[in-house]
């Protein structure tokens, strides 16, 4: 009797814990969904586009303002951990293999994974009220010069 009445109680708490809500079933509104990929290699001499191996991205991606990215003055400051303040104070968002959904406020945001510095046109999103924006990303990280 103990035995079946185990047995129950185990079945109950999985039907439980399978009810449960998951980041991954919250539907975004207002947000982005894309595929990240990541790669780094040499880059003296450059290695042309093509021949780069990118693999989807597990790790920290952050929404960065663009409007406080261009606070920061110049790359000294960068260097300088006024970036990693910056990352400390945006939006993140853990991506697992690559599949990147969030739901964001309005805005212009720069994407950046945790590895890599990278500001440019590519990475640069507008965020508006009610849409969700589907696109793409891929980073390179030098590792020479």
């Amino acid at each position: 009797m103990k035995a079946i009445k185990f047995s129950v109680l185990a079945i109950f708490l999985v039907i439980i814990a399978s009810c449960q809500k998951s980041d991954d079933d919250v539907k975004i509104t207002t947000g982005l969904i894309g595929n990240v990929q990541y790669g780094e290699g040499d880059c003296m001499p450059i290695i042309d586009e093509n021949s780069r191996v990118y693999e989807n991205y597990t790790g920290e991606v952050y929404f960065i303002l663009k409007s406080d990215l261009e606070n920061i003055s110049d790359l000294e400051d960068v260097e300088n951990n006024s970036f990693d303040e910056l990352k400390a104070k945006s939006i993140s968002k853990k991506v697992v293999k690559g599949k990147l959904e969030i739901q964001l406020p309005e805005g212009t945001f720069v994407v950046m994974p945790s590895e890599v510095y990278v500001y440019s046109a590519d990475n640069t999103v507008v965020i508006k009220k009610g849409v969700v924006l589907e696109k793409n990303f891929k980073f390179w990280k030098c590792t020479s010069y």
